[in-house]
């Protein structure tokens, strides 16, 4: 993650660029890497989508590169309970990363400092910002479907790593290292394939009710706020 004022200063510029929303430091998304083995599995692997996989969740910046990958989940593990367990929505949490903010979609909670789009938007300035949300969240999406295009092996299409679950975390990790190093690095981009992933709905069990709405109601007040000054 970006930390040096300057670093922090190009993210939030490059993602305003794309569709106008301002002070952005990442956009996190979950995907499905599918896992086949011979031994029996835990239930837990098995995804809402019926098959065996690790549910890998992504933080990438305004060039499309993974800033931070957090690959240990079984495949029914809901999106929302993964980046509540990991160090950096711990962090987004208690205000290390400052005034900036991440996008992510419905499946994530609406927090002061992670904006998911308008459920039932009513006014014009509410359908500007999920189009803009929509636009600048599309770059997790085609990031993680060329991840998936460099490497063959992820696609549920390949038929799913055939490795223990353990090794199959290793694997996503490194590959999104060295798809890093391929975006850096200018390498040409293969063809790109439309992510398959459903958006989950939101789903909290970790926060007492009263907690819950406290930080709900805190981040519909962001939310609004940035859409009544950008786009109302």
């Amino acid at each position: 993650m970006p930390s040096a004022r300057h670093e922090v200063m190009e993210v939030h510029q490059g993602f305003h660029a794309i569709a106008g929303i301002p002070q952005i430091i990442g956009l996190v998304d979950g995907t499905l890497i599918p896992i086949t083995n011979p031994s029996a599995l835990d239930q837990a692997f098995i995804c809402r989508k019926g098959f065996a996989a690790i549910n890998v969740q992504v933080v990438v910046d305004h060039r499309g590169r993974f800033v931070d990958v957090v690959a240990k989940w079984p495949g029914s593990t809901h999106d929302s309970f993964v980046w509540a367990n990991s160090a950096v929505g711990e962090d987004a949490a208690i205000g290390v990363f400052g005034q900036s903010i991440f996008l992510g979609d419905s499946g994530y909670p609406l927090r002061t400092y992670l904006l998911n789009p308008v459920t039932n938007p009513t006014t014009q300035a509410e359908h500007n910002y999920n189009i803009a949300h929509i636009r600048t969240r599309n770059l997790v999406e085609r990031s993680i479907g060329r991840w998936k295009m460099r490497f063959r092996c992820l696609p549920k299409s390949a038929g799913g790593l055939r490795l223990k679950p353990e090794r199959c975390c290793a694997v996503a990790v490194v590959t999104a290292m060295l798809h890093n190093i391929a975006v850096s690095g200018g390498a040409a981009l293969p063809e790109e394939e439309e992510e398959e992933e459903e958006e989950e709905e939101e789903e909290e069990v970790h926060n007492p009710p009263q907690l819950r709405d406290a930080l709900h109601a805190a981040g519909v007040q962001t939310r609004q706020q940035i859409i009544h000054t950008v786009f109302g």
